[in-house]
């Protein structure tokens, strides 16, 4: 993860999807167990979808108080679920790791 992505700066940021459409504010930021470093964080998409859903920094870009992630509103929208208010467990990582396409095969 890059410096860009410091954790009192990215809270309450505006998360945008890879199509332009604003997806809402980041809630929660997770850290990496190994490196301390965001790599996830939550975003609320609105009112018809209820709980926060999460999203990988990689790829991700930060401009000011808006990031830009590398992923759409559907496929964030129909991502696996897990409480965000819990830190994330390692099963639950692997599966969100697996549906956005970011483990490597072994």
């Amino acid at each position: 993860m890059t410096d860009a992505f410091v954790l009192h700066q990215i809270q309450g940021s505006n998360v945008w999807a890879n199509d332009g459409e604003r997806l809402g504010l980041v809630g929660e930021v997770h850290l990496d167990r190994a490196t301390g470093q965001p790599v996830w964080i939550t975003v609320d998409l609105g009112l018809f979808d209820t709980g926060e859903h999460y999203v990988p920094l990689a790829a991700a870009r930060r401009d000011g108080q808006d990031i830009f992630v590398n992923y759409s509103k559907d496929q964030i929208s129909d991502s696996p679920g897990a409480n965000p208010e819990n830190p994330l467990s390692p099963e639950e990582e692997a599966v969100l790791m697996d549906y956005y396409g970011l483990r490597t095969a072994r």
